[in-house]
């Protein structure tokens, strides 16, 4: 019974370290979305300005001009129109040139820097699952380790390799169909 709570104990670490590693890699999916739809916020907003000013210009000028009000009015009418449709092609474009090229400003070195950490630990944690040699590769789930461990706990399995004959041979009933 000692050797099973060993060998529970081996897979229970196995399981934390796999979960770590899991939560771990959400992070840096978030973070790398996050991080995206950071950029194309500030361009948008920027974009937004500078279109917002030009407008401002166009009347200033035409009002400068002394140009009747019902020009100024179908003038900035049609320039709205164009501005929407350049912010909408902006996005898009932008959107595109985001995946090529990255910011260099602080803020994105800072982000970078977290991401680095994130991706670190990632490596840690790895590293770690890697001296786990008892258990390959491809059994290195959450889904794999917990039914390992439930196998050694109800006692079908006494120690890592049983329990990995028993996951192996419930999965291939279940592709089997039997």
């Amino acid at each position: 019974m000692e050797t099973t709570n060993k060998e529970i104990v081996y897979c229970q670490k196995v399981l934390h370290l796999l979960e770590d590693l899991q939560k771990v890699q959400q992070s840096i999916e978030s973070f790398a979305e996050h991080s995206d739809k950071q950029k194309i916020h500030t361009h948008q907003s920027l974009s937004l300005i500078l279109k917002l000013a030009v407008l401002l210009i166009i009347l200033g000028v035409g009002i400068f001009l002394k140009l009747s009000l019902v020009l100024l009015l179908v003038i900035s009418v049609v320039y709205l129109f164009i501005f929407c449709l350049l912010f909408r092609y902006g996005s898009k474009k932008f959107k595109e040139k985001l995946a090529l090229e990255g910011e260099s400003s602080l803020k994105m070195k800072s982000l970078n820097a977290d991401l680095n950490k994130l991706k670190e630990d990632e490596e840690k944690i790895q590293t770690e699952l890697n001296h786990f040699r008892r258990i390959p590769t491809q059994f290195k789930t959450i889904e794999a380790v917990s039914h390992m461990i439930r196998y050694m706990k109800r006692g079908e399995a006494q120690t890592v390799e049983e329990a990995l004959y028993f996951w192996e041979m419930d999965e291939e009933n279940r592709s089997t169909g039997k």
